[in-house]
């Protein structure tokens, strides 16, 4: 087989527990590139989250951002697909997310923002301070959510978190699903974007403007919201720290993401 393309998910995949990038994965990246092979970014992050990797690893590619919401081109910030949440549907989200007591994010055109500063964001500002100056994301505190749901401003998904996952599932299994695409991203967070979006509904979209046939393309994830990127791709691979229900989707199951797992399965796969 000859691959033309590889997908990476960011958290818990590329990133290590420490949200570095080993440097095994950076030489295989870098070499897979210097052999024509495109390297994508696919992640349930918002773009001014995915910038500091981005410059780190020279990429020049579209990225798919916020579970496949939209699709970012970095060097002309220009959004190249998307599909937004509405005003209404937006609101209904806060409203109710409120209602439960949930922690609240809410991801607009260009920011990561929040009302109360929780435990997570808190480890986010602290990243942010370590990235470099030309990279640093944008996420920061708001006043009110409401100031925001003018039907004017780009919303690409609400993030709620709760140390209560059973209450969140209860919650999300009561939204309208014509409506909503939720996905869990974390042990106690879930994604929140307008129906229809999916990681592998955007791939197919990036795929289609590079003229590349997906069953020539490796894709690497963790969780539930890589599993359609996973099994839309040639050679989904799931990450061992993935739980088994992943790890049953993907064609080959490798190493940890704190391991030198990415780049072993590359040199595999595309003999670097």
């Amino acid at each position: 087989m000859t691959y033309e393309a590889i997908a990476f998910d960011l958290d818990g995949t590329l990133l290590t527990s420490q949200s570095t990038i080993l440097e095994s994965s950076k030489i295989a990246i870098k070499k897979a590139i210097e052999k024509g092979i495109k390297v994508f970014i696919v992640t349930g992050r918002h773009h001014t989250a995915v910038r500091p990797y981005y410059k780190e690893l020279e990429l020049d590619t579209p990225v798919v951002c916020c579970n496949g919401t939209y699709l970012y081109d970095f060097y002309h910030d220009e959004i190249l697909a998307s599909n937004p949440l509405t005003k209404e549907q937006a609101t209904l989200l806060v409203n109710s997310s409120r209602e439960q007591g949930f922690h609240i994010a809410m991801y607009t055109r260009d920011a990561m923002t929040f009302e109360v500063l929780n435990p997570h964001f808190e480890k986010l500002l602290k990243w942010v301070e370590t990235c470099p100056m030309d990279a640093k994301p944008d996420i920061h505190q708001v006043k009110h959510f409401d100031d925001y749901l003018d039907g004017k401003t780009i919303i690409w998904k609400i993030l709620i978190s709760d140390p209560n996952a059973s209450k969140m599932q209860n919650y999300i299994d009561n939204l309208p699903l014509d409506q909503f695409s939720p996905e869990w991203s974390w042990v106690d967070r879930v994604d929140i974007t307008a129906s229809g979006n999916s990681k592998g509904k955007c791939l197919a979209e990036l795929l289609k403007l590079e003229n590349i046939n997906p069953e020539n393309v490796i894709a690497f994830g963790d969780n539930f919201n890589d599993v359609s990127m996973l099994k839309y791709v040639g050679m989904g691979i799931a990450m061992g720290n993935s739980e088994s229900e992943i790890q049953k989707q993907a064609k080959n199951v490798i190493g940890s993401n704190n391991e030198d797992s990415i780049s072993l399965a590359l040199s595999q796969l595309i003999e670097l």
